[in-house]
């Protein structure tokens, strides 16, 4: 299928189900760093490396730097997906730390189960990457004895079985996500008639400050989903060069053994093949990348040239990548789908609607045939 027969497939009637997202949540706030101001205005450190530069020549001097706030926005890699997939038109359910007003912005074809106080982001936003500052505290209370205190265990259930897509998220920041991923699968998705059409999409999220030990634990539980649906592993290129590290025995933080990982397609197979997750999703700046036992799907995307937003793009892509799924498109077409969700969000500056994807898709498409 072409970007053509994409777009014109995006405006017919399409399959709508219900999903279920968690569990975080936070109030970020996206911020640029100032390099330089006078009367007349400010600019920007151009790039990371010009910010880590000038943070270098602090040391042992200190200094202030000064941010301005661009938006307060609804955060957490649940929240955005899930907001995401509501766009779209998927009737869905969020469990997380949502207790703010920031919430409200949510679509309302998304309703909030609210698990406590949110966490906080300070999300500095440069040209070419995002450095994430975050206050996680509020996350230490969040493992699965919580989550059945406050939702239930048959509400749990209910909302289980009247899910097509369950989507589990920032594992690295949730201090007990495998003791959340795993009390769900033992408690609600063993316990459940099966039901072969569902799709389960799990996300580490960066993994730098985790052990290998907990790594590997994580990917084991996730493997335990396989039999009860279609199961996928989403992650950007720096997650899985990490998880990469991790399950070779070495620490994910370590910069030196992460210079020297192979290309991105051996990292891919070698996650596939080690984890036994059927599928990988692996998201470039500019591609993705889905590994199966049939093999390895690349497709390029296209490089949005003057970014609104760039935090929540990869939970765009994935909100894409479930929708396109449930909606049987093939996977080249599956990817294209996604990077044009993540791509249009990014342009936009918010999650897009169908309508969006279309006009994203048909620029996209424009672009290629003047080149």
């Amino acid at each position: 299928m072409s970007l053509s027969s994409i777009a014109e497939r995006l405006g017919q009637s399409l399959v709508n189900a219900q999903a279920f997202v968690g569990f975080d949540g936070y109030v970020d706030r996206i911020q640029q760093v100032i390099k330089t101001r006078s009367p007349t205005g400010s600019s920007g450190f151009e790039h990371i490396g010009q910010f880590a530069d000038f943070i270098q020549t602090l040391a042992g001097r200190s200094g202030q730097i000064e941010i301005v706030t661009h938006a307060k926005k609804i955060g957490g890699n649940g929240p955005i997906l899930a907001n995401a997939l509501a766009t779209l038109g998927m009737k869905t359910r969020c469990a997380g730390p949502l207790s703010d007003p920031i919430f409200d912005q949510m679509s309302p074809e998304c309703e909030r189960i609210s698990l406590g106080l949110p966490a906080t982001t300070h999300a500095l936003e440069f040209p070419d990457g995002k450095v994430m500052l975050s206050e996680v505290a509020p996350f230490d209370i969040l493992n699965w004895q919580h989550l059945v205190d406050q939702i239930g265990i048959s509400e749990l259930k209910r909302n289980y079985e009247e899910s097509r897509v369950i989507a589990f998220v920032d594992w690295a920041n949730l201090p007990h996500a495998n003791d959340l991923w795993r009390g769900y699968f033992e408690n609600i998705v063993r316990t459940a008639p099966e039901k072969t059409d569902r799709y389960f999409l799990f996300d580490l999220c960066d993994p730098t400050k985790r052990t290998a030990d907990e790594i590997g634990e994580c990917l084991n539980i996730v493997a335990a989903y396989a039999p009860y649906g279609n199961l996928t592993l989403g992650m950007n290129e720096n997650e899985a060069r990490r998880i990469y590290l991790a399950l070779n025995g070495h620490t994910p933080s370590d910069t030196l053994r992460l210079s020297q990982t192979p290309d991105l397609e051996s990292v891919g197979r070698f996650i596939l093949e080690a984890s036994q997750i059927p599928s990988i999703l692996i998201h470039p700046t500019e591609s993705a990348m889905l590994f199966t036992a049939e093999g390895v799907v690349h497709q390029k995307g296209r490089l949005v040239p003057n970014p609104k937003v760039l935090t929540g793009a990869g939970d765009n892509l994935n909100a894409g990548y479930c929708w396109s799924l449930l909606n049987n498109f093939g996977t080249e077409d599956c990817l294209l789908l996604s990077m044009a969700a993540s791509g249009a969000y990014i342009q936009n500056g918010y999650s897009p609607t169908n309508d969006d994807l279309i006009a994203y898709i048909r620029q996209w498409k424009s672009e290629i045939q003047i080149r």
